[in-house]
Parts: C-alpha cells; sequence; structure tokens
C-alpha cells in the first residue's frame, strides 16, 4: 500500500485514486461508443512498483467489464492499427 497525504490523496502527482490502494491508475479517458452501447475507457496503471501500463476496459449497460492490460508498445500497435481501421472506414 502507498502511504497517503493528508487529504487523502496519492503520493503519486499522476495517480487518480485516493485512499489506500494497491494500483496507481491515471484515468485517461472514457467515451460511449457504438449506438450509445458500450463504454470504453484508458487508463495508465501501475501495481506493486512494477512498470506503467495501460488498460483498456469496455462493457455494456449489460454485461461487467472486459479489461485488457497492454505494455507501452503493445498499447502503440493497437492504437495505430484503430487509426489504420478508421481511416479505412471512412474511405
Amino acid at each position: 500500500m502507498t502511504a497517503t497525504t493528508s487529504n487523502d490523496e496519492c503520493v503519486l502527482k499522476w495517480c487518480n485514486e485516493a485512499g489506500d490502494h494497491d494500483e496507481h491508475r491515471q484515468y485517461v479517458t472514457s467515451l460511449v461508443a457504438w449506438r450509445s452501447t458500450w463504454l470504453i475507457g484508458v487508463n495508465i496503471v501501475q501495481s506493486d512498483g512494477e512498470p506503467l501500463h495501460v488498460e483498456l476496459t469496455a462493457t455494456t449497460r449489460w454485461s461487467p467489464p472486459a479489461t485488457v492490460t497492454l505494455k507501452p508498445d503493445e498499447a502503440e500497435a493497437v492504437a495505430q492499427a484503430l487509426l489504420e481501421a478508421a481511416t479505412r472506414a471512412v474511405r
């Protein structure tokens, strides 16, 4: 666990979590997708002093979230693939 400041914020300035927590997380974005039926989230996460990684979550109103954990280079590859697919889709 990480020590917190007197106002219960994480000592890591980039972390958005408060209180006692084992995982540090910065919420980068969340967006509603595909006819407003999906919620997609992108976060930066660090657990127990391990290297930072990217967390991609997806859920519907009716299902529990699915989480994909990616190393930074894997996240870049996914981002490039999404950009390529989006470019092709609008041609």
